[in-house]
């Protein structure tokens, strides 16, 4: 796993069955979003470049923006990611956002007005074991994008970091602990009656290297906003599950396990006792809202 060169959908090939891949290249229907007039009015006419488009948000991003009215330029090294989740109507480029040679090329190419930074190489308990690899694509891919963004005076970065940067909640399968309280490493207890749930107030504290590279880069974004002026956007989802989630991977994302685990008729894996309570966010509740990142002013 640790190799630049693994790629879950060549991996599918070997180990899921043809119906199941056949299934998942069919196109699906996505439920309509209704931006409002102002928003299309701002967005008509920019371009967008979206990184990880090939990708499970990164493909809904695109599309959002896609429908916003703004050009966009997707970029995917399809390690994770597959052609059929790419939106019609995107200019698509197969590359590593680590390569700084063909950022340099997009970037001399096209005038980009927002970039969309989706992609990430997502393994939180894996990212112990492939540290090297982890930070390379996480963190130094990030900052390559950033410094052609500084560079080309970009108008909005937009980071998908994660809820990964507030570190673990209390017990180590990191769901709810048996009392019902719930706490981040670096935040104060919390019950789960409380609405708020996570706020921005709470301390992150990354405990992994993927949490780690995430706030980092979140970092070095507050960074160049202090020096360079550089406007951003910084997101961190949890648990988002919908179409065009990869069923593939058998370490991260639930949703797509138990889908995985029902097509192939096999019983769905339950940790613990089964009563732990665990927050989902459907795709069409978050994408949408990455999209419009760069068009409100507020954020």
């Amino acid at each position: 796993i640790a190799s630049s060169h693994w790629s879950f959908s060549s991996a599918a090939q070997l180990m899921f069955p043809r119906a199941l891949r056949l299934l998942l290249s069919l196109p699906l229907p996505l439920a309509a979003v209704v931006f409002s007039q102002s928003e299309r009015d701002t967005a008509r006419g920019k371009t967008a470049l979206v990184t990880g488009a090939a990708g499970f948000i990164g493909s809904h991003v695109a599309r959002h923006c896609v429908d916003l009215g703004m050009r966009v330029i997707a970029i995917d090294d399809l390690s994770g990611g597959f052609r059929s989740n790419l939106p019609e109507g995107v200019d698509f480029v197969e590359g590593d956002i680590k390569d700084a040679v063909m950022l340099e090329r997009i970037f001399d190419d096209n005038r980009i007005d927002y970039i969309f930074h989706l992609a990430a190489y997502a393994a939180e308990g894996l990212s112990h074991f492939v540290r090297s690899f982890n930070y390379r694509t996480n963190l130094v891919g990030s900052v390559e994008l950033l410094n052609q963004a500084i560079r080309r005076k970009v108008e909005c970065f937009v980071f998908t970091s994660s809820i990964a940067v507030y570190g673990s909640i209390n017990d180590l399968s990191q769901m709810q602990n048996p009392n019902r309280s719930l706490a981040t490493s670096g935040g104060r207890a919390k019950t789960v009656r409380e609405r708020a749930g996570l706020t921005e107030s709470d301390k992150p504290s990354p405990e992994d290297p993927y949490g780690i590279a995430k706030y980092a880069f979140e970092l070095d974004l507050r960074a160049a906003r202090e020096l360079f002026g550089i406007d951003f956007v910084v997101f961190r989802p949890h648990n988002v599950y919908g179409p065009h989630q990869n069923m593939f991977d058998k370490y991260r994302n639930v949703v797509g396990i138990f889908f995985n685990q029902i097509f192939r008729g096999e019983p769905m894996t339950i940790f613990g006792d089964g009563e732990q309570v665990r927050a989902f966010s459907y795709i069409d509740d978050v994408a949408p809202v990455i999209a419009r990142g760069p068009l409100v002013p507020s954020a």
